[in-house]
């Protein structure tokens, strides 16, 4: 059986707001399919693993961004590979910064940033912390926006916003390729597991995937908090 190797870049530094249950979420959706899964965490100063099927890269502090930064130069390239070679990638907030073509801090300083994904962040001094819900391929999309950028984007956005303030021009998120950036915690993939599969399905290079038992109850859960959500917000 192939095992479904996920690498979690910096899980120490970038895993605010619960960005870990993304991980656990698509670990745990592959394996009552049957899948076997090996989650590699990869530190500052570490040495990238010589494949994978899916990344993933929370959200931090400015402290926490600045002290990946470096290291993030070093293995670029190599994401960069991979993600032109239709690996998918998960860049939530701060890491999805970290991943654009650059951020601009709230002091004007500007830093280049690993040129993954067609995007570029200027950070304000006003924090947004809001729930959030868009209109996506796949439905209503909600979950739990904290940072300051106004994101500027080339290409497809995740969604339309319903509510919330997203990318800071009516939309939220981008998607390229397989890959899917966001600003929403919540985390991102438990609330809304239609996309956690569809990153699976990617990551495995698949059409459709087995059923498991366990999967009614969870998405009608998820179903149900973003239904919370929604309700709360008055959309």
């Amino acid at each position: 059986m192939t095992t479904l190797r996920i690498l979690h870049l910096y899980p120490a530094e970038l895993g605010i707001n619960g960005d870990v249950g993304n991980v656990l979420a698509l670990r745990r959706r592959a394996e009552w399919r049957g899948i076997d899964v090996e989650v590699v965490n990869h530190d500052v100063g570490s040495v990238l693993p010589d494949s994978v099927d899916l990344v993933h890269i929370g959200s931090g502090p400015v402290a926490g961004q600045a002290a990946v930064r470096a290291d993030l130069v070093l293995i670029a390239p190599r994401l960069a590979e991979w993600k032109a070679a239709g690996v998918p990638f998960l860049a939530i907030a701060g890491g999805w910064q970290l991943l654009g073509a650059r951020v601009t801090s709230a002091t004007g300083e500007m830093f280049e940033g690993a040129g993954l994904f067609a995007s570029s962040a200027v950070l304000g001094e006003r924090r947004i912390v809001a729930e959030v819900v868009v209109e996506s391929a796949h439905g209503r999309v909600a979950g739990f926006e904290n940072h300051s950028a106004v994101t500027t984007i080339t290409g497809t956005p995740l969604g339309r916003l319903v509510s919330g303030t997203g990318n800071g021009d009516g939309t939220e998120g981008l998607i390229e390729g397989s890959s899917i950036a966001t600003n929403l915690h919540g985390p991102f993939l438990p609330m809304n597991p239609a996309w956690s599969d569809g990153l699976l399905r990617s990551a495995l290079r698949v059409d459709s995937l087995p059923d498991a038992p366990q999967l009614a109850a969870i998405d009608a859960a998820a179903a149900a908090s973003r239904s919370a959500i929604a309700g709360r917000l008055g959309v």
